[in-house]
């Protein structure tokens, strides 16, 4: 998509050079006052056109109504009155262009002596060419993918098991003698043999006991039944720990090699297919240039004597700013023009068109090109490149997180588990274990203890009316029948649904603005700018309305089954936008998104609050919040591109597709029901006394009216509305704005992956929130003192990693409110009351700050923001400090 776009773009530019040499002498007769259809030669004139490029389909002369004056071929026009005059108001310096299903087409705006259009020129051009060679530049590259994939999972493979040769020896040999307490393990697993040789002794008495009481008619056989389902959460183990780190700079090695390799393929393939397409639009100047020598030269002016030659060669300089230089040529430079004298080297590698008078060349015409503008063109291009190459990285990270817990890290946790529960004589629960690798070969033994003495005691104890008096070992626990088996949960579980949700509500954000604009508008009597700002309006007003709900039917119905009924409204409005025709229904549509994305990302939040123990929730919260901003990016990221090949429309029906796929996700990854503590019964609904009471709370109030309603005002108001609109003051460009939103979210991203990784009892969560908060208000006061491109970059870059910083531990010490001197109110209630607090405050933050931008300008509005997010880093920290009970050094719990 990314080489069909830039291709397509630099068709349209050559057809624009043709336009701008045909449309000339019509806005000469339409300067003097005369209409363009009294030209007599026009049918001429666009004929000599035709012929530069064969593959032209037509050349037509249009009216102000669209209306064919004259054209080339006598087919239909495939474009709309509508759509050339859209394509007029965006174009700029009387050139437009725009893509049809069917054609390319590159137009020149034709005005009259008072700068008003008269009419119109376009070059139109089919799309066969474009698609034909972007197929074989697909093609080119879905082969070297593949190959790639071939050789970088060999790769993988060998490195991985070079790497892990002393852990998977290690672990074959405990599972091959798991009997044998001889066996000593290396010393990553010294607690792991440990908690095994404690187990196995256990169990053996265990065994002694039941085989001494056994009844000899009774076999010990494990009743018939399914064996009902406890989902617990537990800490990662230190083997899981050091085997995940030992593995950390090879994956990352691995997944930035893979990704860089095909990057350079892909860049490489599209360089060369520009190419050609260069060459042919340097050629069409030069050929241009030298029709009008030539008929200069036919009309006897000897080639050393043209008058006015160098004149015209600066107009062609001006209008093609890809040229540096024009230089006509015998046995020697006889004109040059350009930016700088041609040196020799430069004439020999420029691009020659032979002057031809009479079938007899008598001189040759070197066009040079200007290699800074080039460049400058192609910047956008290799950036577009590398967004697309972050989108891989981060999409490759969230699958390699979610593999590497399925294959690693989880099955550890789960064998360390029931080796210390066996260890201290519980033999009360079994874990699924179906392969084939020593983990599970030592699982499903440990299993199996646990299933053959359920069997013994359910034997020994006899019917239920039985009266057998047991005498086991004090501290054993052994079921009288199958043991319970356990499901784990952990952040990996929702981390790449949410991800993929999240990019699938963010892929409109960069042209559903102007989606909402083209549609039809039957709120005549309301102002345009408040029409196309409503479905925005219904979109945050719904997730004010659902926020409240996420916790309670999470509790009721279980986190899985909100993800799913959240992604039926979710797919249906992005169906719903597809198939809409008027501004209302969008409207009606954006309710149902916003209903829908709060229900599925809020079940994720709560899913990953209540699995998470406690000790670690803070690190789960940051990676949730990368996840999160990871999907946000790559749809921001991604979500143009696509447009632009597909159609605006086309897009909800990705997003559609990734919403499904997320809840296909969500239906193997997570339990239908479970345990945790977000299954139990929901509390008594909260009064307002109670909330009123969490308010008067100085912990609490200083959190959520100090951190986090301006974190949020800052997000949604700077990022989603001034940002945009100051960096358009600025000059930028809309690509250039898509850019700086991108390098907020990888800033988020990067952040909450370094919260994730702090040491939980070094550093306090007081200090990282207001480092977070303080970093983001310090960056954006800077940038609204004086504002500039780069003073708003590094808002851009101090805001987003303020707020990834920032969004962990605030969520972390809510729960821990929730969970302590607020528990009397409920954590659902507790986390109800942040989230509808945190749509309100946005809503209202952006119409006063709107406000204050409209009457006092755009860098006042991001003032204000700046100084609402530094009082409350300071209320804050006034409070802590003030506070005998909150010591802000003492660790992350202060």
């Amino acid at each position: 998509m990314q080489n069909e776009a830039v291709y397509s773009q630099l068709l349209r530019q050559r057809l624009s050079v043709i336009a701008a040499a045909t449309a000339a002498p019509f806005r000469s007769v339409s300067e003097l006052g005369l209409p363009i259809a009294t030209i007599r030669n026009a049918e001429d004139l666009l004929n000599r056109a035709y012929r530069t490029d064969p593959a032209i389909s037509n050349i037509v002369l249009l009216d102000t109504s669209g209306d064919v004056v004259s054209s080339v071929s006598n087919e239909p026009i495939p474009f709309t009155a509508r759509q050339m005059g859209r394509a007029m108001e965006e174009g700029s310096n009387g050139m437009w262009d725009l893509e049809t299903a069917a054609a390319l087409v590159s137009g020149a705006s034709i005005l009259d002596e008072s700068g008003e259009p008269s009419g119109a020129l376009a070059v139109i051009y089919p799309t066969e060419e474009l698609r034909t060679h972007n197929s074989l530049i697909s093609s080119k590259i879905r082969m070297s993918a593949v190959a790639l994939l071939a050789g970088f999972s060999a790769l993988a493979y060998v490195a991985l098991r070079y790497r892990l040769r002393a852990t998977v020896r290690t672990l074959d040999d405990i599972a091959s003698h798991a009997e044998d307490d001889t066996i000593v393990a290396a010393r990553d697993f010294a607690d792991f043999r440990t908690a095994l040789v404690a187990g196995t002794a256990k169990y053996r008495v265990a065994l002694a006991n039941l085989t001494a009481m056994m009844p000899a008619d009774r076999g010990g056989n494990p009743p018939a039944g399914v064996q009902s389902a406890d989902v617990i959460s537990v800490p990662d183990c230190p083997m899981a720990i050091a085997v995940s780190r030992r593995l950390t700079l090879l994956i990352a090695a691995l997944v930035l090699g893979a990704t860089a390799s095909l990057g350079a393929v892909a860049y490489r393939s599209i360089d060369q297919s520009f190419a050609p397409e260069l060459e042919r639009r340097t050629r069409l100047i030069g050929t241009i240039a030298n029709d009008a020598i030539a008929r200069t030269l036919q009309a006897g002016v000897p080639l050393d004597m043209m008058v006015g030659g160098r004149d015209f060669f600066r107009s062609l300089l001006h209008d093609f700013p890809e040229i540096s230089n024009f230089a006509l040529v015998t046995n020697r430079p006889i004109l040059v023009v350009g930016d700088q004298p041609p040196t020799p080297t430069m004439l020999g590698t420029g691009t020659t068109v032979p002057i031809v008078v009479d079938g007899k060349a008598i001189a040759n015409l070197v066009v040079i090109k200007n290699a800074g503008y080039l460049s400058r063109e192609f910047r956008d291009v290799v950036l577009d490149l590398l967004v697309v190459t972050l989108v891989t990285i981060l999409l490759a990270v969230e699958l390699v997180s979610v593999m590497t817990n399925h294959s690693l890290a989880g099955p550890l946790n789960r064998l360390d588990y029931i080796l210390k529960l066996q260890a201290a004589g519980d033999f009360s629960r079994s874990i699924l274990a179906n392969g084939i690798s020593a983990v599970d070969r030592l699982g499903q033994a440990l299993s199996l203890r646990a299933e053959r003495l359920g069997a013994m005691m359910a034997a020994v104890r006899g019917p239920p009316d039985g009266n057998r008096a047991l005498q086991l070992e004090p501290g054993l626990i052994i079921p009288a029948g199958r043991p319970l088996m356990m499901r784990f949960c952990s952040l990996s579980d929702v981390r790449l649904p949410l991800f993929l949700i999240a990019a699938a509500d963010s892929f409109s954000l960069s042209f559903f603005s102007l989606y909402v604009r083209d549609a039809d508008n039957p709120l005549t009597w309301l102002n345009p700018g408040i029409v196309i700002s409503l479905p925005l309006a219904a979109y945050l007003i719904a997730i004010v309305a659902g926020s409240p709900y996420a916790r309670p039917l999470s509790k009721r119905f279980g986190h899985r089954n909100l993800f799913l009924f959240a992604s039926i409204p979710a797919a249906l409005a992005n169906i719903g936008y597809f198939i809409s025709s008027n501004v209302v229904e969008i409207i009606f549509f954006s309710v149902l998104s916003g209903i829908g994305y709060a229900f599925a990302s809020l079940s994720c939040q709560d899913y990953v609050i209540d699995a998470a123990p406690k000790e670690q929730r803070g690190q789960a919260l940051g990676l949730f919040h990368v996840a999160l901003f990871g999907g946000f990016y790559a749809g921001t990221a991604l979500g143009g591109v696509m447009a632009d090949r597909l159609g605006e429309r086309s897009v909800f029906l990705v997003c559609a597709a990734l919403i499904l796929t997320s809840a296909a996700m969500i239906t193997q990854m997570l339990p239908a029901a479970s345990r945790v503590p977000a299954m139990a019964k929901t509390s008594d609904r909260a009064s307002l006394g109670q909330l009123l009471g969490a308010m008067a709370d100085g912990k609490f109030a200083t959190l959520l009216f100090g951190i986090i309603l301006p974190q949020t005002i800052l997000d949604q108001v700077f990022i989603s509305y001034l940002l945009s609109l100051q960096m358009n003051a600025l000059g930028a460009s809309t690509a250039d704005t898509g850019r700086m939103m991108m390098i907020y979210f990888l800033m988020v991203i990067l952040s909450g992956s370094l919260y994730g990784r702090l040491p939980a009892d070094k550093i306090p969560t007081v200090i990282i929130t207001m480092a977070g908060a303080l970093l983001g208000g310090v960056t954006l006061l800077a940038a609204a003192a004086m504002t500039s491109g780069w003073t708003m970059l590094a808002a851009a870059i101090g805001t987003g990693l303020g707020y990834g910083l920032v969004t962990g531990p605030q969520t972390a010490t809510i729960m821990e409110l929730a969970e302590g001197r607020l528990a009397h109110i409920g954590s659902e209630k507790i986390l109800g009351t942040v989230r509808v607090m945190e749509r309100l405050g946005s809503v209202a933050g952006l119409i006063v700050i709107a406000g204050v931008a409209g009457r006092f300008g755009y860098s006042a509005g991001m003032g204000l923001i700046a100084v609402l997010v530094l009082a409350g880093v300071g209320t804050y920290f006034i409070y802590h400090v003030a506070s005998p009970g909150l010591p802000i050094m003492d660790g992350r719990k202060a």
